[in-house]
């Protein structure tokens, strides 16, 4: 082993230790508990860096490469080294934000993400994709005489609800990734624009038409085979698989949508986040299936003493959107406990 190598091998270790400091609740992080962790991990900053030096200059010499590995190997393992330590202010940065993390609601002022120029830009391309996903409306209509007609949520609005979903999710401490559903999905893009918070996005669709030109719209894009369900989603028995639902007045039959609401109440499971942005969504108030934890979003089957602890907490959560990269995952080294860490806590490189 280099001494490179034993370097990062000590330093895996004590990130590994600051991790789980990270992985404690925001109230029993402390700026003297992380000082005392940090402090051994700052002194291998320098020798780091000397060490790649030398590294550096044992490459360049053929007799001192190790001779185990051939110069091709011994390069990349240096410059994969060298990407680890130039990510040290980014790491220090994203955990110096996590000792005592900024409180923030779970959904911005509507101005923040509805006014201004750059939310007006984004809106614009985004009911561009929307009409390439759709038949016109007139036939749409014709297909579909109880739907509404098909005007998407703005994709800034629906933003800011998958952020605050996934915050709470992240918040409830979920063993597994959160399977998302949007319920009267139309050409799918509600499902694309879900899937860099929620990678198992899926939607549900009762007209076969609009089922193929979504599936076909959404496979030009790459996304999940099979995203699409043909279902009625008044009789749909599957709404316990999944941990997000959105739905977005998919009927203009307020007896139908009722139907549609209660189906999904009768199946989700306690903690299943509710998104439903419209005027009378039917268990909006007083409903003891689900309780409000901000602005259009419930969750099911829990008290509302409980929903303020989870908010509590969610609020505590970073508002970082996720990222995530397998190639930059797999160079990260001892860095990755941190990263992943943070990730749980909603901050990213």
């Amino acid at each position: 082993m280099s001494k490179l190598d034993k370097m990062e091998a000590e330093l895996a270790q004590l990130t590994k230790q600051l991790a789980e400091f990270l992985s404690l609740p925001p109230t029993d992080r402390s700026t003297p508990g992380f000082a005392k962790i940090w402090r051994p991990i700052s002194r291998y900053r320098v020798q780091l860096r000397t060490a790649l030096q030398e590294q550096s200059s044992a490459l360049s010499d053929p007799r001192y490469r190790d001779a185990k590995r051939s110069e091709i190997e011994q390069r990349v393992g240096y410059n994969a080294a060298h990407r680890r330590l130039r990510l040290w202010p980014q790491i220090e940065d994203m955990v110096n934000k996590q000792v005592t993390p900024e409180r923030k609601a779970l959904m911005p002022q509507p101005s923040n993400y509805m006014e201004g120029a750059h939310n007006r830009y984004v809106n614009h391309l985004y009911s561009a994709l929307h009409t390439l996903a759709l038949p016109s409306a007139a036939a749409m209509m014709n297909l579909m005489p109880d739907a509404h007609p098909d005007v998407a949520l703005p994709a800034t609005h629906f933003e800011a609800l998958m952020h605050a979903a996934y915050r709470i999710c992240l918040a409830q401490g979920r063993d597994a990734p959160p399977r998302f559903l949007d319920v009267g999905c139309g050409g799918g893009t509600k499902i694309w624009a879900a899937l860099p918070f929620f990678p198992d996005a899926r939607g549900l669709e009762n007209n076969p038409t609009q089922v193929k030109i979504g599936a076909a719209a959404m496979a030009k894009l790459n996304a999940p085979a099979d995203c699409i369900m043909e279902a009625d989603a008044r009789l749909f028995d599957d709404y316990s698989s999944y941990d997000v639902i959105y739905f977005y007045r998919p009927l203009k039959d307020s007896v139908g949508l009722t139907e549609m609401e209660d189906q999904i109440m009768k199946q989700a499971r306690p903690g299943t986040i509710l998104i439903a942005p419209y005027l009378g969504f039917s268990a909006e108030d007083d409903d003891i299936r689900c309780s409000k934890i901000a602005p259009s979003i419930y969750v099911a089957g829990v008290a509302p003493y409980q929903t303020e602890k989870l908010r509590d907490r969610a609020e505590l959560i970073g508002t970082e959107a996720p990222v995530h990269s397998s190639s930059t995952d797999a160079a990260l080294g001892y860095w990755r406990p941190l990263v992943e860490a943070s990730r749980r806590n909603g901050y990213a490189l």
